[in-house]
């Protein structure tokens, strides 16, 4: 019987695998990819959203501006993060366009929805005698669904950048296992997407802060003008159709460096307060009507100081009002107005009060009595001021 050929039965030693082809969605190399390039969306979309808003705010004399934008990008950031992550993860183009329209939602939330809470929060941590006071307002005509129909483009880019997410990467990612590094190709693949996310972001209608800091635009507007003209303002309004005439009761008090900032908006979001405090000692307070979102009239401006000197000592002494002073006055339920009164007589002569902060439309003053103690007193509102409390404390030497 012939032997058997055995050259097929076994393997030749030396014989090499052909290469198998790389699954680069399974590796947590990919994942990580992912990640980045959520990052960079997020990213790109809150500067796209942020940075021609707080490059405005910066050339303002405000009080720190930032800590909405700060909140908002950040959540923006995380949630791009998550998201890319997730979707590269799940390796399903339906799959990845659901989690990113997801996104888009909570995006637009974000970007509508917490720049006032970032706000508020970064103003009772630097003052704690505000905590939890409303400072800074929210448009209460305005839902969060109000916010994702305005975001219409990023509801619809998102998810259509999701579809090719993960084709986009695996070319990107086969770059990096092969060359080991960042290069061109890489780079481009992962910056062209958050490039036109960011310039979504830009696109994003602003209807929760573009108000009032239009509002302080016009009113930093005015007081510039006005303090370097020597003419009348009422011809000055006319040549100009802006109304300048809004500061001529106050235009004595305009000397000096001040600061701004958004008393209150009204609850339609059709009018705001800003008030202007200059180291002078000035307090002025100027109404600016506010269209489309935009604050398109300046409207009038007084001594907002008033209601809380002359005013305080009038309901401290139980003195009545002139009628004429529509705006000079306090008002105080009867238990802090017999508060004021008892203690009227810590005090040889009128009370000297001092403001002492004011965020929104809340404020704080004092007023150091003659048996060496001081009473502090918060005060809320704009034309019609309401006493909320008052507190004594002796002065430590």
């Amino acid at each position: 019987m012939a032997q058997t050929n055995r050259m097929n039965a076994e393997r030749p030693h030396r014989l090499l695998e052909l290469p198998q082809e790389l699954d680069h969605e399974s590796l947590p190399s990919f994942r990580r990819l992912g990640l980045v390039q959520g990052l960079l969306i997020g990213l790109a979309i809150a500067i796209g959203f942020w940075l021609p808003k707080m490059m405005v705010m910066s050339r303002l004399p405000v009080w720190f501006p930032y800590g909405g934008a700060i909140v908002s990008g950040l959540a923006v950031l995380l949630l791009g993060g998550i998201t890319g992550w997730l979707a590269s993860y799940l390796r399903q183009p339906l799959l990845a366009m659901l989690v990113w329209l997801g996104a888009a939602v909570l995006i637009c939330v974000s970007l509508g929805m917490l720049p006032p809470i970032g706000q508020n929060w970064t103003v009772w941590l630097a003052d704690d005698r505000f905590s939890g006071l409303p400072v800074v307002q929210s448009p209460t005509h305005l839902f969060w669904w109000s916010y994702v129909i305005a975001g219409f483009l990023l509801l619809v880019v998102l998810p259509f950048l999701a579809i090719v997410q993960n084709t986009n990467l695996v070319q990107a990612h086969q770059e990096l296992v092969h060359g080991r590094r960042l290069n061109k190709q890489v780079a481009f693949r992962l910056l062209l997407p958050a490039l036109l996310a960011g310039f979504i972001g830009a696109l994003f209608p602003d209807l929760t802060t573009s108000a009032p800091r239009e509002a302080l635009q016009v009113t930093d507007q005015a007081i510039q003008r006005v303090r370097e003209y020597d003419g009348d303002l009422f011809q000055l309004s006319l040549d100009t159709d802006f109304n300048y005439s809004a500061l001529d009761s106050v235009a004595d008090q305009l000397d000096g460096p001040y600061t701004l900032l958004v008393n209150e908006v009204d609850e339609a979001w059709s009018n705001a307060v800003i008030t202007a405090h200059f180291e002078s000692g000035a307090w002025v307070n100027c109404r600016v009507i506010i269209s489309q979102e935009r604050a398109t009239y300046f409207s009038f401006c007084f001594d907002a100081g008033i209601p809380f000197s002359d005013g305080m000592n009038r309901l401290m002494l139980g003195n009545v009002l002139d009628d004429d002073c529509r705006r000079c006055g306090v008002t105080a339920d009867a238990t802090w107005q017999n508060w004021l009164q008892e203690r009227a007589t810590l005090f040889e002569e009128s009370p000297v009060w001092e403001r002492v902060a004011q965020h929104g439309r809340f404020v704080i003053i004092q007023a150091v009595t003659d048996q060496n103690s001081q009473i502090t007193c918060q005060l809320e509102g704009s034309e019609m001021v309401q006493l909320v409390s008052c507190e004594v404390a002796e002065i430590n030497d």
